[in-house]
């Protein structure tokens, strides 16, 4: 049986995620407790999950309590599969509490052709970064990210900004000595060269 692997950001910072496989004939039920799991959110707490077009705007809402619906003689769940038509399907999942509110941006990522024997699914398969309900970490994790920005230095290294004017340099004079040259050579009627010139005055 095939896997699918979601990434699930933070979507004020992407570099807070989580990496979740899970198999497709499993529930929104299960990706919604896998998801609480692994951002630690607390269960008492509104979380939705919308299906989203690419640009993050959420178009209908999933059911993250499904029940099962009878087909014939047997009780049928709505498994992933059926909502996923795309293969990079994004879903939109916000999660909200009378204090704190945020969104988590939940992204297929690839999929696996062959489940790996003795895994139990669904499962978190790596973890970056604080969960966004804890604050506090939240808060320093987003300023070290500020003062790691703030270190980069821009800037022209002074040798090389020293060479460069010398070539620059350099080029000006000869440019000079060239026009001299062909004056000199048009009083004389002829050639005239400054090294050979400096070699007369040897002599």
């Amino acid at each position: 049986m095939s896997i699918y692997k979601f990434r699930v950001s933070f979507e004020e910072d992407e570099n807070i995620f989580r990496d979740i496989e899970i198999q497709p004939s499993q529930t929104m039920g299960d990706f919604n407790d896998v998801i609480t799991g692994a951002f630690a959110l607390p269960e008492k707490s509104v979380r939705r999950m919308f299906r989203s077009n690419d640009n993050w705007n959420k178009q209908d809402e999933m059911d993250l309590n499904p029940k099962p619906v009878k087909k014939g003689k047997a009780n049928m769940m709505a498994m992933i599969i059926h909502f996923v038509d795309d293969p990079h399907q994004r879903f939109l999942y916000e999660f909200e509490t009378a204090k704190q509110s945020f969104s988590l941006l939940v992204e297929l990522i690839s999929i696996n052709t062959i489940a790996k024997a003795g895994e139990t699914y669904p499962k978190i398969l790596k973890s970056v970064g604080p969960s966004p309900v804890r604050k506090e970490d939240l808060m320093e994790h987003l300023s070290r990210k500020v003062v790691e920005e703030d270190d980069v230095v821009y800037g022209v290294d002074k040798e090389e900004d020293d060479m460069d004017g010398m070539g620059e340099e350099g080029e000006a004079v000869e440019a000079v000595e060239e026009e001299l040259a062909d004056d000199m050579a048009d009083d004389l009627g002829g050639d005239f060269n400054f090294e050979e010139s400096a070699e007369d005055f040897k002599e």
